[in-house]
């Protein structure tokens, strides 16, 4: 017969993070520190008391102190047995719920890594991520984090000021964007998303951390996009066809809504309201990988801003003609913008149509997204930059989002008004 004791040093850490001096960079008091102690201990215990209870007579405790030996004890219902270990002792009772923890759920050091494998088990799961999301996280991981030594860390040995560490070496000397830093920060944001919500530590440092003292690489901010020139030149090119396909009435829509590729493609004539002058955005086509290991395009009932991301547009004269010269069209399908087969228009065969246009009219070719790029800026333009109105008419959910497009207009401004001062 075989008891865990005291004489093997036991992690009562485990689900809960290191506290000392360090912590004072989360401006957290002492008294919530232990507050938050108090309640990781608590959800161990009322997880351990819910694994025992189905095992446990009625009026029998789960927790026996023996007064001879000064000792808390826990016996292990024979079904819960993983060895001969029979009851588990500790000299307090949280010590031994702890310890029957352990037992029953395992001493896993939860490191960055181990975490990170169960945030792509998660979005890989999610009907809701893009393959391509999932594909970015790992070529972020395998750049920055695969060989740091950060990656292997136990999580609730990680400090804040270990995480800025991190940061600061890996954005020493300006090497990265603040866009690219960005990306690779939200691997640890995520990382903290589960080891919250799956009860590992109490708060999510790494999004509580300000990286405002960091310095990053300049980028070029001309924010190349197609200009109101270059779009007239386009419509009037295609409006000059003697016939037009899917693709050619798709792009001339896609100049007339702020929609993005995904969301242009997953249009249906039940999102047309011709009697209001309204048109919905509130699905999208991406990339998924399938059952057979490959990524397939499939169409989710979201946009890429959520249920947030969904909206009801007013219809332009302009984009009115162009929805009736396609529902005109002998193809039958669902779908607004659509190739021969009926099928929804592919995003690669989109740009293809767009290069050859461009090429024709002699502009320079720039893809799908720099069309959304000038309805956006577009619009900010005409709305004086007011940010709530560009905000739902894009779809967009996070305000800096929108601002990048705001910035651009200004930028714009600033530049025409710099000309005019040095004639």
């Amino acid at each position: 017969m075989k008891e865990i004791t005291n004489n093997k040093r036991i992690n009562l850490n485990y689900g809960q993070p290191t506290f000392d001096d360090d912590t004072l960079l989360l401006e957290e008091n002492a008294e919530i520190v232990e507050m938050k102690k108090q309640y990781m201990a608590k959800q161990r215990m009322l997880k351990v008391k819910g694994a025992l209870l189905p095992y446990i007579r009625e009026g029998s405790k789960i927790v026996v102190y023996d007064k001879s030996t000064e000792v808390y004890r826990i016996r292990i219902p024979f079904a819960l047995r993983k060895d001969d270990t029979v009851r588990i002792s500790a000299k307090s009772e949280q010590a031994a719920y702890d310890k029957m923890y352990i037992y029953l759920f395992g001493d896993d050091q939860y490191t960055v890594r181990t975490l990170f494998k169960k945030v792509l088990e998660i979005k890989e799961q999610d009907p809701d991520t893009s393959s391509l999301t999932v594909t970015r996280y790992r070529q972020i991981w395998n750049k920055y984090y695969e060989n740091a030594k950060i990656s292997d860390v136990p999580l609730t040995e990680v400090k804040a000021s270990d995480i800025k560490a991190f940061f600061k070496t890996i954005t020493g000397g300006r090497t990265i964007t603040r866009k690219n830093f960005v990306n690779i920060k939200s691997i640890f944001n995520v990382v903290y998303d589960v080891a919250v919500d799956n009860d590992i530590v109490t708060s999510n440092i790494s999004r509580n951390l300000s990286c405002k003292d960091l310095k990053f690489k300049a980028v070029d901010n001309s924010n190349t996009r197609y200009t109101d020139e270059d779009r007239e030149k386009i419509l009037a090119y295609l409006d000059n066809l003697p016939e037009k396909t899917g693709y050619d009435y798709g792009i001339e829509l896609m100049f007339c809504l702020c929609a993005r590729i995904g969301e242009l493609r997953a249009l249906r004539w039940t999102d047309v309201d011709f009697e209001r002058h309204t048109i919905s955005i509130s699905r999208e086509i991406i990339l998924r990988k399938g059952e057979d290991g490959k990524n397939h395009f499939v169409e989710v009932n979201h946009t890429k801003g959520g249920e947030h991301g969904a909206r009801v547009l007013p219809l332009s004269e302009r984009a009115e003609k162009v929805l009736h010269e396609l529902r005109s069209q002998k193809v039958v399908s669902d779908h607004v913008c659509c190739n021969l087969a009926g099928e929804p228009i592919d995003g690669n065969k989109f740009n293809k149509t767009l290069k050859k246009v461009t090429e024709e009219i002699g502009i320079p070719y720039l893809s799908s997204h720099k069309i959304r790029f000038w309805s956006v800026t577009a619009l900010a333009r005409a709305t004086g930059g007011d940010i709530q109105t560009v905000m739902y008419a894009a779809g967009h959910v996070d305000k800096n989002t929108t601002l990048h497009y705001i910035r651009a207009v200004k930028s714009d401004v600033q530049t025409d008004k710099i000309k005019q001062c040095f004639g």
